[in-house]
């Protein structure tokens, strides 16, 4: 049983896309123990589709309670020492569980891995990967990877996950006693966009990271998934890092680098506010940061922000 793995995939509404799912996870070359799917009240054929698989999957139903809720209880309604994690409109390669389970063999010491993945799908644009989303020398600062493409990471990876997370649901595997070391999942992100940061940043604390720089999943990119809203993604993360330190999550000796993470979050997403002309979410931005931490040139789009719409929309064409 050291080796056995549980799948907990939370879905909602994704009828289109999960047999894909399931079927590629079905597929994997290291079969999956069991596969528990959480179905989060959706109102399309999900039903219908779940049972087509019949007994190859555990399927529960709950009321709408948000992804947060939904994997939380794939989770504990699984049983085996590992837990992988995908999400219902994604697709593992074939190898994806065969290279998560060989690495993690290999480096017994690790007990939290993930691994990049590409973009597909209607509103992928030019293709692109996870990782690529790392800002400039975001990966450099991390050292090269080893000749398994690899990276073994301690609790130091926090400190650049401030910025940047490159553990995506569809791409994580852990240790089912580092998952609850770190108290599970936390259900107050219940549907709240970059939720799983959370338990990213925590288990990259308490734990031992392996970083895989290899592609054995394709995240697909489509209208209705919450991952391609960048402004509710730093508003999520935003939370969750204050929350780490109101919580006592982060380490005091860290708090400095958190704050400072805080405001370049704030200001990062003030910008995207200003563009999407969402007027409340940069008056609830400038009660955070207080207006005099804004740049002059934020300052100025702040004003202009406000102006009714009708008539700021002359000004967007400035360059402000």
């Amino acid at each position: 049983m050291k080796h056995a793995i549980s799948v907990a995939i939370p879905t909602y509404n994704r009828a289109d896309y999960l047999q894909e799912t399931l079927e590629a996870i079905l597929a994997q070359t290291y079969p999956a123990t069991e596969i528990v799917v959480v179905d989060d009240g959706s109102t399309d054929n999900t039903p219908e589709v779940l049972a087509r698989f019949g007994q190859r999957i555990k399927s529960l139903r709950i009321s709408n309670s948000g992804c947060t809720v939904a994997r939380k209880t794939a989770v504990e309604a699984s049983t085996c020492p590992w837990l992988a994690f995908c999400d219902s409109d994604d697709v593992w390669l074939p190898h994806h569980l065969q290279r998560r389970m060989a690495l993690l063999a290999k480096y017994p010491e690790a007990n939290f891995s993930f691994c990049n993945a590409e973009f597909f799908g209607p509103t992928a644009i030019g293709g692109g990967c996870i990782y690529d989303y790392a800002p400039a020398g975001w990966w450099a600062g991390l050292g090269a990877a080893n000749t398994d493409n690899c990276l073994l990471l301690g609790e130091a990876l926090y400190l650049h996950m401030l910025r940047f997370n490159p553990a995506w649901p569809s791409t994580v595997v852990l240790s089912r006693d580092l998952y609850q070391k770190i108290g599970g999942i936390d259900p107050r992100y219940a549907f709240m966009v970059a939720e799983d940061g959370d338990m990213a940043r925590k288990a990259v604390l308490q734990g031992c990271s392996l970083a895989d720089f290899s592609v054995t999943v394709r995240q697909r990119r489509h209208e209705s998934n919450t991952s391609g809203s960048e402004l509710k993604s730093r508003l999520g993360r935003h939370r969750i890092l204050q929350d780490h330190i109101d919580l006592g999550v982060a380490p005091s000796h860290w708090h400095d680098d958190v704050r400072q993470a805080l405001e370049t979050t704030l200001q990062d997403a003030f910008l995207l506010a200003y563009y999407a002309q969402d007027q409340q979410v940069m008056r609830d931005i400038v009660g955070k940061l207080r207006f005099t931490r804004l740049s002059y040139k934020n300052q100025l789009r702040f004003f202009v922000g406000m102006i009714p719409l009708s008539v700021s929309g002359l000004y967007h064409k400035l360059a402000l």
